[in-house]
C-alpha cells in the first residue's frame, strides 16, 4: 500500500512562494495544487522531489506551520513598505554557498599560515571621508589612476580587493544555474566580514553603475568590519547607521569632495545632464552618485532636488537597457562568479591531494573534471 505523508497546506504554499514559483508549474510532475487545497497528500518520494525543486530542506515540509527563516548575517535590506519579504530560496542558497566557501578558505589560509587581511575593521571609528581615502589608496583607485571603461573599473576593484587577501564574487545567479537568476530588488550584495577570509558578493543582475556602487558599499562594510546584506541604492533611505555610513563612504570613494570642488568650475556652465556625464566619466561611476555628491556637499544648489533626481533616473532608464544576466565565455566569467583567489586555492589544494575533487567541484560550482581541468588550464594553475 502506498504511504502518503500528512503535510500542512500552508507549509507547501510557503515553500512554493519562497521559491518564486507558481503551483501550476509544479503540477506538471507533482500535484502541488491538490496538496495546497488539501485534496491530496504526497508520497515520500514525491515530497523529496518537491523539496529539491523548491530548494527547501525536507524536514521543513513536515512542520505543522510555516517556519520563519532567519538570515545568517545582519539584514539591512529595506522594502517599499519598510519591511522585506522573507529571504527567497535563491538568496538562502547563495548565502549558504558563500559561507561554505569562506569556511573552506579560512581553514586553507590558517593551514598555510597566510597573513590576516589588515583592512578588515581598520576603519572602526573613522569618518566616511577618511575611510574612502584609505580605500582609494589601498585599492589603487585614486581619481588620476582611473582608466578604461566602467567594466574595467569593476574588474580592477574586484582584483585589487583580492590582492589584499579578500574573496570576491560577482554573479547574477545561484552557482552556475542560469535558471536561478538573482533578484536585484531582493538584494544587491552582501559582506561576510572575517579577519582571515572576508568575502563580498555583488549581484550583477543590475546595471553596471549599480554594481559599482554596490561594490564600493560592500568594501566599506569590510573596512568597517561589519557583515550584512542590503539592497542599497545611492538615494535609498537607509534605516541603519551602518548602511548610511557605508552609502556615504561609497559615494565619497568614487567622488571625493575636494576633487569635485576643483573640477566643478570647469563644467558648471554645461547643461546638467552633460555636466553629470562629464564628471561620471572622470570618476568612473554613475551620474546619480555624482548628482547626490553635488547636493550633499552643497557644491550646487537645487530648487527641487527630488524632481531633478527623478528626471535623471528616467533619463538613465531610457539610455540603459536591462542588465545582462550573463553570457560570454564560461571560463572567462568563472573567476568573477567564484572568485579568482578562491579558485586558485581550491585547484591547488585538490591537485596536491588535500581537498577531494568532489569537494573542489562543489566549491567551484562545476559538474565534471573536464570543466575543472580546463578551468585550471585557463588560470595557469595546472
Amino acid at each position: 500500500m502506498t504511504v502518503r505523508l500528512p503535510v500542512a497546506p500552508d507549509v507547501i504554499r510557503w515553500a512554493v512562494d519562497r521559491a518564486g514559483l507558481e503551483p501550476e508549474v509544479l503540477d506538471k510532475s507533482l500535484k502541488v495544487t491538490a496538496w495546497i487545497n488539501g485534496d491530496a497528500s504526497p508520497t515520500l518520494k514525491q515530497l523529496e522531489s518537491f523539496a529539491s525543486k523548491v530548494g527547501v530542506p525536507f524536514g521543513y515540509l513536515l512542520l505543522e506551520q510555516r517556519p520563519s527563516i532567519r538570515l545568517p548575517v545582519p539584514d539591512f535590506r529595506v522594502g517599499f513598505n519598510g519591511s522585506m519579504r522573507e529571504p527567497s530560496a535563491d538568496l538562502s542558497a547563495v548565502l549558504d554557498l558563500s559561507l561554505r566557501r569562506q569556511d573552506w578558505y579560512r581553514e586553507y589560509a590558517q593551514d598555510g599560515e597566510l597573513d590576516r587581511v589588515t583592512v578588515v575593521g581598520s576603519a572602526s571609528g573613522w569618518t566616511p571621508e577618511k575611510t574612502a581615502a584609505d580605500m582609494r589608496k589601498r585599492l589603487h583607485f585614486e581619481v588620476t589612476q582611473r582608466t578604461g571603461s566602467w567594466s574595467d573599473a569593476r574588474k580592477h576593484l574586484l582584483r585589487a580587493f583580492e590582492s589584499l587577501g579578500g574573496l570576491s564574487v560577482a554573479s547574477s545567479m545561484v552557482a552556475n544555474n542560469t535558471h536561478r537568476l538573482l533578484d536585484p530588488f531582493e538584494f544587491r550584495g552582501f559582506t561576510l566580514a572575517d579577519p582571515i577570509a572576508p568575502l563580498i558578493f555583488i549581484n550583477t543582475n543590475q546595471t553596471l553603475n549599480g554594481q559599482l556602487f554596490t561594490l564600493a558599499h560592500e568594501l566599506a562594510h569590510v573596512w568597517l568590519g561589519v557583515s550584512g546584506i542590503g539592497n542599497e541604492e545611492p538615494h535609498a533611505g537607509a534605516t541603519s547607521e551602518v548602511e548610511q555610513w557605508c552609502n556615504q563612504t561609497a559615494s565619497e570613494f568614487f567622488v571625493p569632495e575636494s576633487d569635485l570642488r576643483e573640477r566643478y568650475s570647469s563644467v558648471e556652465h554645461l547643461p546638467l545632464h552633460e555636466l553629470l556625464d562629464r564628471l561620471a566619466a572622470t570618476y568612473r561611476c554613475g551620474t546619480l552618485v555624482v548628482l547626490l555628491t553635488l547636493q550633499r556637499n552643497q557644491v550646487r544648489e537645487f530648487d527641487d532636488f527630488a524632481r531633478v533626481y527623478d528626471e535623471e533616473q528616467r533619463r538613465l532608464e531610457e539610455l540603459v537597457g536591462e542588465p545582462s544576466s550573463g553570457g560570454g565565455d564560461h571560463y572567462n566569467n568563472q573567476p568573477f562568479r567564484v572568485g579568482e583567489r578562491l579558485s586558485r586555492a581550491v585547484i591547488r589544494d585538490a591537485l596536491e591531494g588535500q581537498t577531494t575533487f568532489s569537494e573542489a567541484l562543489s566549491l567551484l560550482s562545476m559538474r565534471s573534471m573536464l570543466n575543472f581541468d580546463e578551468y585550471a588550464r585557463r588560470l595557469g594553475v595546472a
